[in-house]
């Protein structure tokens, strides 16, 4: 029986964010890969009013229709935002064997690397992009995803399966120590916390763009995925 991978992406986010990824490990004879848009969120930035325990039940709801056509094994993935819902799934659900924190927003606004890009005069294309987003939304609808976290960072301690932290050390959104957060409050005896070198907050977006470094990331989670010895071969703290 092949394993439900469940792919989430982030606040304001799109299936698009993790195209990359999700086309990747498609090519898995080891898994079915499923993603979804969550809801409120839409491709024409046309966020709708939605209360964060929409986005909760909406987990549950695809978790129990993954289940329902008889996978018994579920790896979830969650980028930004979406690695809150992660957590809540493997949290909650004993099916959730595997989870995969990408840059999960437990803690946000990073103003200390803020500080690092505008002095040095970075390139602010990453940073325009994610506000572009925000801009397009309400008070109301961010107000939600801070519940969202509220209402979920105390449950990491409740996590127990096998879990990858990936942190970007140059995420202009979530700060470095958020990976060191994560790993230390979760219960998984099996966890591993691997920082992504000269990495922002959007991973995989931009499917034509350092596809070679993106391969590089996809195969990593991959690799952690399908577990056994050359995943205990392959663990790296920094890639």
């Amino acid at each position: 029986m092949r394993i439900a991978v469940l792919i989430i992406h982030g606040f304001v986010g799109t299936l698009a964010d993790n195209e990359f990824l999700t086309n990747y490990l498609t090519y898995d004879k080891k898994f079915d890969v499923f993603a979804r848009t969550l809801p409120g969120h839409h491709n024409d930035k046309n966020y709708q009013k939605v209360e964060y325990h929409e986005w909760i039940e909406f987990i549950d709801k695809e978790i129990q229709e993954i289940l329902d056509h008889g996978y018994k094994k579920i790896y979830v993935i969650g980028h930004s935002m979406g690695g809150i819902l992660a957590g809540y799934a493997a949290s909650h659900h004993r099916e959730v064997k595997k989870v995969v924190f990408l840059n999960a927003a437990f803690t946000y606004l990073n103003l200390k690397q803020n500080k690092i890009d505008i002095l040095g005069h970075r390139d602010y294309k990453d940073y325009i992009e994610v506000f572009d987003r925000v801009l397009h939304t309400s008070i109301p609808f961010f107000l939600e995803f801070v519940k969202l976290v509220k209402e979920n960072h105390d449950k990491l301690k409740d996590i127990t399966c096998e879990a990858l932290i990936l942190q970007s050390d140059v995420d202009q959104v979530v700060p470095i120590e958020n990976g060191i957060e994560i790993n230390n409050k979760i219960s998984s005896k099996k966890k591993y916390l691997t920082y992504l070198e000269s990495e922002r907050h959007n991973i995989f977006t931009g499917n034509e763009e350092n596809v070679a470094r993106k391969e590089e990331i996809a195969s990593y989670i991959r690799t952690f995925l399908r577990g056994g010895l050359k995943w205990k071969r392959t663990w790296k703290e920094k890639i």
